[in-house]
């Protein structure tokens, strides 16, 4: 199973669904009316393996799925919150990356990409973390390395955006392997 977490108007994860009908999709999002947006088209479309819910990640993320049940996490261009005050908001941190570690099964990716290369170096702080480490995960690009192009058949209506313009999608993918597996 796939997880896009935060997944707005979910271009993602309609088109990982879309080339993968093997996998099943989620798209998690704490805005209902988008989350029931997407849920019509996804109806309209008859798409059997694309799911979404509505979901606060800081609060709900660790009831929403069964230990080691996910196989990849994606985290696409979230809010920078670029305040000092709002930082806190920001999505990966230590909390979220030990929830995902307790839902990713063995081997399963971290895959998170932004088009703010501060917000990318931030979260890429987080995950290179020793306390991230401990957790069980790898940066697929070595430590402190951003991974180069899209390894997915699928891209967010921002990465589109991001490329359009000539700028960078700063991405990073982490394989998860449990200390104790």
């Amino acid at each position: 199973m796939d997880v896009e977490l935060g997944c707005a108007d979910a271009q993602f994860s309609f088109q990982l669904a879309q080339a993968h009908p093997e996998r099943f999709v989620v798209g998690l999002e704490i805005r209902e009316k988008v989350v029931e947006a997407n849920c019509r088209k996804v109806a309209e479309a008859g798409i059997r393996n694309l799911a979404f819910g509505y979901v606060n990640l800081d609060v709900d993320l660790d009831r929403v799925f069964a230990p080691r049940s996910v196989d990849r996490f994606h985290i696409l261009y979230p809010d920078p919150w670029f305040k000092n005050r709002h930082h806190k908001r920001r999505v990966v941190k230590l909390e979220l990356c030990r929830v995902m570690a307790t839902q990713l099964r063995p081997g399963g990716e971290l895959h998170f990409a932004s088009d703010v290369y501060e917000v990318a170096l931030e979260a890429l702080s987080e995950l290179e973390a020793p306390e991230v480490g401990a957790l069980g995960f790898t940066n697929l690009a070595g430590e402190w390395s951003f991974w180069r192009g899209n390894p997915y058949p699928a891209a967010s209506k921002r990465e589109d955006t991001t490329i359009k313009r000539g700028q960078r999608p700063w991405r990073i993918r982490y394989r998860f392997d449990p200390p104790h597996s």
